[in-house]
């Protein structure tokens, strides 16, 4: 894996996006502070102590990156990502070991994307954001999903997001649906060209076709009383 990306935008200073590093570990946890309505894991300072699990995570099972202008001395942006937490706590998943540890091995949570006030509108968050999505699908995840105030729906969808209170995924063991309190919202993006997002007659929101190999719906699919019927 490369260790920097450099990304750079007319009129604005250039972004540099790498790998946290061990010296940056304190301004992180600050960015990260600011994403607290993402349901950032508690955990995060315990995660930075460890070694990457595999491609694409940075330390442990999480994917950790920074982004700073050139020549800046520490960090002004940040993305903590890791398995999303539906892909083995919800009850279809605990349900079936088997479908959990695939959706884990495939799905990408994006928990915390933060810039420093000071630094936003410069185009670090977008540089993040791709950048943990090129690692992601580089790895052969299928997508990458995250939880956003309704404010920032716009933001997400420019980037190719679709976001919606409620999400729905077809697996062999009925349809998993995201449902987030409102005013959160879910958002999803397909990393492979195999999974799309359908509008299903009936379906209380957005549904996700072929995340699950053979789960990619056909024009007929109706949701009725909760069910899906293809």
């Amino acid at each position: 894996m490369s260790r920097t990306a450099t990304v750079s935008r007319p009129h604005a200073p250039r972004i540099d996006i790498a790998p946290l590093d061990p010296a940056d570990h304190s301004a992180y946890l600050a960015l990260l502070d600011l994403t607290s309505d993402q349901g950032v894991p508690a955990e995060v300072a315990q995660v930075l102590a460890l070694a990457p699990f595999r491609h694409p995570f940075t330390h442990g099972p999480a994917l950790c990156l920074t982004a700073r202008t050139r020549r800046a001395t520490t960090p002004a942006g940040a993305v903590f990502a890791a398995v999303p937490e539906w892909a083995y706590e919800h009850p279809i998943s605990q349900a079936n070991a088997a479908l959990a540890s695939f959706l884990a091995a495939t799905s990408i949570g994006i928990y915390g994307l933060a810039v420093a006030p000071e630094h936003r509108h410069l185009g670090m968050a977008r540089a993040l954001l791709a950048k943990t999505e090129t690692l992601a699908r580089s790895t052969r995840y299928r997508l990458a999903s995250l939880i956003h105030k309704p404010e920032l729906a716009d933001f997400y969808q420019r980037l190719g997001y679709t976001s919606a209170h409620h999400i729905v995924i077809p697996t062999p063991d009925g349809a998993m649906a995201l449902t987030q309190p409102r005013p959160m919202m879910t958002a999803v993006k397909p990393l492979h060209p195999s999974v799309r997002i359908q509008t299903v007659p009936g379906a209380p929101g957005p549904v996700v076709a072929g995340l699950v190999p053979g789960f990619d719906l056909p024009p007929t699919a109706r949701f009725r009383d909760g069910r899906l019927f293809t």
